[in-house]
């Protein structure tokens, strides 16, 4: 069982005017180039390699972050356990409302650095997240259960622009909640702790072991819940305790752990070049593995330099490298509750305007108290959007809504997504033009989509005494998670146990010396959890 939940403090996302840029590594043979990946367009393959890219993006900020935390641990030998999916979610709220520079450091904190620019289509990121966390949560094992879920707690009298909510709900299925941070910010605490508790089964009960500050506008969560049954269950009173060599099985072991047994045919692989092993734990019906990777001599000093040194290409690699081999394993079972504050990780990993109140530009979220009665020509035009806003293609459903300057002037009624009535009307005294919902064609030019990107571009071109910043910014991203790795199963282990007994030569996979492990989603390639494993917990000492 595993569980995790992401708090960003004092977040305001807002609503950009920037494009999405996607990389385009040298290991991509296929779309090397900016020209590959543009032909693409309107084919599924397109699509296919945009949730590539997004997947390739999440392993890369799981091994960042992992460095990073490496190198902030307090202790050599502190264990490191995330969740990078639920990370990436809440980054993701971040990147769907950031503008200029926090826009670029989000995106490239994702993965998403410069090389193609989908020029117009930035949400295409978005809605292709939106794929693969759909892919993410189908599953044919009734007994598997993935729950990624987001909402973003708002001081009540403080107005978000409804785009933003609407989008956020439409792409992540997030809940945006009123709670008053200004005059009870203990109540607001407790609702958002049982939502996180609610969202993760009751398995994480706090994710704010303290109130958060009385002027904090906005809070964005996360919660992921993960729980599975192994394919091929660890054999059942078995379980006994054995030595862990922290330091390396050369040296005296420091410790007893609760090892687990299992055997049977597994995916492993050797690497040479690496030095060092990998066996995947498949979750019932294969769709999820827990990969296990120990380094060659592994110590708590040799698994720092070793995840140090590894790349996303090599992670992919070694995983996909697997091949169905006889092995004996013996694994500790672990219960690990950790809580990280990512805030300093991620200014390590180039995100630094979002938490600062100078250079967060967070203007398009929301006008801001001051600014909560005086909208604008450009906040009609965020009122006006339609009510699935992802899309980026032409709908011929779909009117376009606009004046001969771009923007609806004089409106009547603002669309209604059930309506057919009219909608909106110019009167600019020489000529009255009827727009309706069901309408192709305004005249003889065809009708589109209105796109957050449209409005972006429409927000960019007003000047900017309309758009105070509110002096908003990040505080702090708390990330929770708790894991339960249990034998879970008896009846298939009794005759693979005898199976066992008959083969000799099986080879030994002995989890007693540092460890990293990861769960992947097979068919995305999305890491769900990433761990470094010096000391597993429960411990106990020599006896």
């Amino acid at each position: 069982m595993y569980l995790t939940a992401t708090v960003i403090l004092s977040l305001l996302p807002i609503l950009n005017s920037q494009y999405i840029h996607f990389p385009t590594d040298q290991e991509n043979e296929a779309f090397s180039s900016t020209a590959d990946l543009a032909a693409l367009r309107g084919t599924p393959e397109y699509g296919m390699q945009i949730e590539q890219i997004i997947s390739t993006g999440n392993t890369k900020l799981a091994l960042a972050v992992n460095k990073a935390l490496l190198q902030q641990a307090s202790r050599e030998n502190d264990n490191i356990v995330f969740a990078p999916v639920s990370v990436t979610v809440a980054l993701a709220l971040v990147l769907l409302g950031a503008k200029g520079k926090t826009f670029e450091e989000v995106s490239n904190v994702m993965g998403l650095a410069a090389g193609v620019d989908i020029q117009g289509k930035s949400l295409v990121v978005h809605e292709h997240l939106n794929n693969i966390l759909k892919k993410l949560t189908k599953t044919t094992d009734s007994n598997q259960k993935l729950t990624i879920a987001s909402a973003i707690f708002v001081q009540n009298d403080y107005p978000i622009r409804s785009l933003y909510k609407q989008t956020a709900k439409n792409i992540y299925k997030s809940e945006v909640l009123n709670v008053d941070f200004k005059h009870d910010v203990n109540k607001a605490t407790q609702l958002m702790n049982a939502w996180v508790s609610e969202r993760t089964e009751g398995k994480i009960t706090s994710v704010l072991s303290e109130p958060p500050i009385d002027t904090t506008k906005v809070i964005i969560a996360s919660a992921l819940y993960f729980k599975a049954l192994w394919e091929h269950p660890f054999f059942d009173g078995m379980t006994a305790r054995k030595p862990f060599y922290t330091n390396g099985r050369n040296a005296p072991a420091t410790m007893e752990v609760e090892m687990m047994a299992n055997g049977g045919f597994f995916p492993y692989y050797k690497d040479p070049n690496l030095k060092c092993e990998i066996l995947g734990l498949p979750y019932r019906g294969n769709e999820t593995t827990m990969y296990v990777i120990v380094p060659s001599s592994s110590s708590a000093a040799r698994l720092k330099e070793f995840e140090s040194s590894l790349t996303q290409e090599n992670v992919d690699r070694l995983a996909d490298s697997t091949v169905s081999t006889g092995v004996v394993m013996l694994f500790p079972k672990m219960k690990i509750d950790t809580t990280i504050n990512l805030k300093e990780v991620l200014k390590t990993l180039g995100l630094r305007s979002l938490f600062s109140p100078s250079e967060a530009n967070l203007a398009l979220l929301s006008p801001g108290e001051a600014m909560a009665d005086a909208p604008s020509r450009a906040s009609l035009a965020l009122q006006a959007a339609k009510a699935n806003p992802i899309a980026p293609e032409y709908d011929r459903r779909d009117v376009l809504v606009f004046s001969r300057s771009g923007f609806p002037e004089n409106c009547s009624k603002i669309f209604d997504k059930n309506s057919t009535e009219k909608m909106c009307e110019t009167t600019d005294g020489s000529k009255k033009v009827l727009y309706k919902k069901f309408g192709d064609k305004v005249g003889r030019r065809v009708a589109k989509r209105d796109t957050l990107d449209i409005v972006r571009r429409i927000v960019d071109e007003q000047s900017s005494e309309n758009f105070h910043n509110p002096g908003l910014y990040a505080d702090q991203v708390i990330h929770k998670v708790y894991m339960d790795i249990t034998e879970t199963g008896t009846e298939a282990a009794a005759s693979t146990s005898i199976s066992l007994s008959r083969d000799g030569s099986r080879l030994t996979f002995r989890v007693d010396v540092p460890f990293l492990f990861f769960i992947r989603h097979e068919l995305t390639k999305t890491v769900l959890f990433w761990g470094s494993v010096t000391e597993p917990t429960p411990n106990f000492p020599r006896s």
